[in-house]
């Protein structure tokens, strides 16, 4: 008898309880953000890796056409539940089932970039969103600061939100660049664990990355208010341009 395939973590952790425990108390700035860096009003937005739609649907009330890109049925279910414009589609980012030069610009925030296991895989993604983009489209890409991540981030840590108790082990492997987080989501007397690992670049390596594609980088800061990228910095934002 086969043993059971192993899903990838991505497969199972954006479900019903990251969906309840998911909070962004900064997202209508980093909008505003997007909207300084962005083409104007109008334009085709991809919202790679879009969640629930915290970026996609404000960016869509404020008049730019977005399609909304995930492979989670639960948080796109949701998103669709919210009253939008936007066009919601279930994909593999790795393979984004959009016409070459069809997006004047892409966004991927929350470190949504690096969750494959082999790096070919990640290039790939790179490679589809160099793809969709025409020449002079623009790429935002926002990723923890790996730099600030490994001085900072606490090896364990908790909090409560949606009525449950969400508790992080977290380390981060100094050879494959990746941070790997064990959940624990506790609610009443049930236990739930589950796991994350994002490969995180540092700017060095995600521009040359993005320039092997035909992306270049115009500006790297540290936050949505445009501070310098630095090790005390919590973001790494990314602005680039396809050449």
């Amino acid at each position: 008898m086969s043993s059971p395939v192993e899903l990838p973590w991505y497969a199972t952790f954006f479900g019903s309880d990251y969906a309840r425990f998911d909070d962004h108390p900064r997202t209508a700035q980093e909008v505003r953000f997007l909207e300084e860096v962005l083409p104007g009003d109008g334009a085709h937005v991809l919202d790679v890796g879009c969640g629930m739609g915290r970026h996609a649907i404000p960016l869509a009330r404020k008049g730019y056409r977005v399609t909304g890109l995930d492979l989670s049925d639960v948080l796109l279910t949701r998103a669709r539940r919210r009253k939008s414009a936007v066009r919601w589609v279930r994909a593999d980012m790795s393979r984004i089932p959009l016409a070459g030069g069809s997006c004047d610009a892409v966004i991927s925030m929350f470190s949504s970039l690096g969750y494959f296991e082999e790096e070919s895989a990640n290039y790939r993604v790179l490679s589809e969103i160099a793809r969709v983009l025409h020449p002079g489209g623009r790429l935002v890409v926002e990723m923890v600061n790996r730099d600030f991540l490994i001085v900072h981030a606490p090896v364990q840590s908790w909090f409560a939100k949606g009525g449950l108790t969400v508790l992080e082990a977290r380390k981060f492997d100094l050879l494959t660049g990746r941070s790997e987080v064990d959940v624990t989501v506790l609610e009443g007397g049930d236990r739930r664990v589950y796991h994350h690992s994002i490969r995180l670049y540092t700017a060095t390596e995600l521009a040359t990355l993005l320039a092997s594609v035909g992306i270049e980088t115009l500006d790297v800061v540290g936050d949505f208010d445009a501070a310098p990228l630095t090790t005390e910095a919590p973001h790494m934002i990314l602005v680039g341009e396809r050449t």
